[in-house]
C-alpha cells in the first residue's frame, strides 16, 4: 500500500482532524484516510451528476417552449413572501 507524507498542515487543520479521530475513536493516520474518501466520493458524484445533467440537456427538445412575461413574472415571484 502507497504511504504519503504531508508536510505543513496548518495547526487549526490538523487540531480538527486531531479533534474528529478522537470522536470517532480513529487514529489521526484513519481519519485522514475517511476524510480524503468522502472528498473524492463527493467530487466523483459531483462530476458524474454535472455529466448526467450535460447529457439530459443535450437531449432536451426547447422548441416552442416559451413563456409570456406574466408567466415568467409568476414564476420568479412564487415562494417569496
Amino acid at each position: 500500500m502507497p504511504n504519503i507524507t504531508i508536510r505543513d498542515i496548518p495547526d487549526n487543520l490538523y487540531a480538527d482532524i486531531k479533534r474528529f479521530a478522537n470522536e470517532d475513536r480513529r487514529t489521526i493516520n484513519s481519519q485522514i484516510i475517511v476524510g480524503l474518501s468522502e472528498y473524492v466520493s463527493r467530487k466523483k458524484s459531483a462530476k458524474q451528476m454535472i455529466r448526467e445533467l450535460k447529457k439530459i440537456h443535450e437531449n432536451m427538445d426547447m422548441k416552442g417552449f416559451e413563456l409570456s412575461p406574466e408567466e415568467m413574472e409568476k414564476i420568479i415571484n412564487e415562494g417569496r413572501p
